[in-house]
């Protein structure tokens, strides 16, 4: 009951693309890439991974400062292991 609770406290609204948040499906944190009207969002990962997959709107939380944080510091880690290695 708390879980629950606790997850419709943190349920995104006023969905922005490029806004990060965190998928309540497998607690991962991602980027919102496209809203598809009427069934959910698309979002991605910071290595890019899971783009073109809908997750409901009701499975998007809102991350912290610190889970931003997080995640931009993987994409930037990604990003230079993707420059060194092309």
């Amino acid at each position: 009951m708390i879980m629950k609770e606790q997850t419709n406290i943190n349920k995104a609204s006023n969905l922005l693309r490029g806004a990060i948040y965190k998928n309540a499906q497998n607690d991962t944190l991602m980027r919102l890439v496209d809203i598809v009207h009427c069934q959910g969002v698309w979002m991605e990962a910071a290595d890019g991974s899971s783009y073109g997959k809908t997750i409901p709107f009701k499975d998007v939380l809102y991350a912290s400062i610190d889970e931003v944080q997080d995640f931009l510091e993987d994409l930037e880690v990604f990003n230079n292991n993707t420059l060194v290695k092309g």
